[in-house]
C-alpha cells in the first residue's frame, strides 16, 4: 500500500473517535499488511501535516500511552476525500437520467408540468445558482423543444461558465435575490434550488415581480435538503445531505416554510416527488406585488 493510500485509510478509520497507535494498526491489519514501523511513522508524518493531533494518556499499569485523533486539517482532507467519491456517484448517476428512454424520461416529466398551458411564444428564465451542470442543459434543451419559439434566458452568477449546444439562448447575470428582469415579464421562471432561508422571502419577492399575474414558478430541489431525517440514511440521502451540507454551509429552508411563503405570492402552490428531488409548482400570482 503506497503512503497516500494508507493516509487516506488512516483517515477514514479515525473519523469519530480516538485510537491507539497498536489499537489502529491491529485493525488496519485484518485486510492489509502493513509493517509496524512504517505505520508509526506514518502516523508521525500525519500529525505533521495537521492531520492528527494526539494526547499522552497516563497508565496504571506502565509507561504512558499516546491517543491519537483527526484534527481540523484531517477532517478537511477527509471531506474532501468524501466529496470526490460523491461526485463521482453523481457523474454516474447522471449519465443514467440523461439517457434513459423517453418514456422514463426525469426532464420531461418535469418540463411537461411547468410547461402546461403555456403559450407558443413566452419568456422563461432558468435560474443558477452555482455551476452549470449537464442535467441543466437536458432541462433547458427540454423546454427548448417544447417551446422552440419561446426565449429562453439563463440567469447566472458571474463565477458560473455555461457551455449549450443550444444557440437561441441568452445569458444574463442575477443573483437568487436581484434578477434582471422588468415587472410582470417572464411566464415560466424554473429554479434549480431553494434559496438558504435568510434570503428566502426576498428571492421569491424578487421572482414574483418579474412574473407576469398567470405565470408559473418552479423550484426543483433534492428533497434531503428540505427535511430532517433521521439515522441511518439511505445511501441516496446520505449523499445528498453531505454534499449539500459540506457546499452550500447554511441551514437548508424546511418544506412548511418554503410553502408558506410561496403561499404569500401565489394562489396556488403543489408539491410533487419524482425520483430523489422535490418539485414545487406555483402559479396564480397574488395581485400585490409589494
Amino acid at each position: 500500500m503506497r503512503t497516500e493510500e494508507l493516509i487516506r485509510t488512516v483517515l477514514g478509520l479515525s473519523r469519530g473517535r480516538e485510537f491507539y497507535g497498536y489499537e489502529l494498526h491491529r485493525k488496519l491489519s485484518e485486510n492489509v499488511h502493513v509493517e509496524i514501523s512504517r505505520f508509526y511513522r506514518v502516523l508521525g508524518r500525519m500529525l505533521d501535516l495537521g492531520y492528527l493531533e494526539s494526547r499522552w494518556e497516563k497508565s496504571p499499569f506502565g509507561p504512558k500511552k499516546r491517543v491519537y485523533r483527526l484534527g481540523e486539517k484531517g477532517k478537511k482532507e477527509l471531506d474532501e476525500i468524501l466529496l470526490d467519491a460523491i461526485q463521482t456517484v453523481h457523474d454516474f448517476y447522471g449519465d443514467y437520467l440523461l439517457n434513459l428512454p423517453a418514456e422514463s424520461d426525469v426532464f420531461e416529466r418535469i418540463c411537461s408540468m411547468l410547461t402546461n398551458g403555456l403559450k407558443a411564444q413566452t419568456n422563461i428564465a432558468c435560474m443558477i445558482a452555482s455551476e452549470y451542470t449537464p442535467m441543466h442543459e437536458r432541462m433547458i434543451c427540454s423546454l427548448h423543444d417544447k417551446l422552440p419559439e419561446g426565449n429562453i434566458y439563463i440567469v447566472k452568477p458571474r463565477s458560473a461558465v455555461v457551455e449549450t449546444k443550444l444557440n437561441n439562448l441568452t445569458l444574463l447575470q442575477g443573483t437568487t435575490d436581484d434578477i434582471p428582469f422588468k415587472d410582470s415579464y417572464l411566464d415560466l421562471l424554473v429554479a434549480t434550488d431553494v434559496p438558504r432561508s435568510r434570503i428566502l422571502e426576498s428571492a421569491l419577492g424578487e421572482w414574483h415581480r418579474a412574473l407576469k399575474q398567470r405565470a408559473t414558478l418552479g423550484i426543483l430541489t433534492p428533497t434531503v435538503t428540505l427535511r430532517k431525517y433521521e439515522d441511518p440514511l439511505t445511501i441516496g440521502d446520505f449523499v445528498e445531505k453531505y454534499e449539500h451540507e459540506s457546499i452550500e454551509k447554511g441551514v437548508p429552508a424546511d418544506t412548511e416554510l418554503l410553502k408558506r411563503l410561496l403561499g404569500k405570492f401565489f394562489q396556488d402552490v403543489q408539491e410533487k416527488q419524482i425520483v430523489h428531488m422535490t418539485l414545487f409548482i406555483a402559479s396564480q400570482s397574488r395581485s400585490s406585488r409589494s
